[in-house]
């Protein structure tokens, strides 16, 4: 039940992460230049991805797994941080 919450938890969370994640303007900034496209070159190719319109489906999908990955650690480091404060409560 915890694994599911958690899981349920770090979705909800992820349209935050994103937002929050696009908003600062070092990660579009390097994913947008010359460097961001070489790293990002093996997914354009492995989706088929075409133009801009495809590489712009490419980056918001690698955003949107970042900001999921972010959001479980947010919710994992939350859980250890409430189960300390529980611990030391008693």
């Amino acid at each position: 039940m915890r694994r599911l919450l958690s899981a349920l938890l770090a979705v909800v969370l992820t349209v935050p992460v994103f937002l929050v994640l696009t908003r600062i303007d070092a990660i579009p900034g390097w994913l947008y230049s010359e460097r961001g496209y070489a790293v990002l070159d093996p997914l354009f190719r492995m989706f088929g991805a075409v133009g801009v319109e495809g590489h712009e489906d490419v980056v918001a999908g690698v955003l949107l797994v970042a900001s999921f990955v972010v959001a479980a650690a947010i919710v994992r480091g939350g859980s250890v941080v409430w189960r300390i404060a529980r611990r030391s409560g008693r």
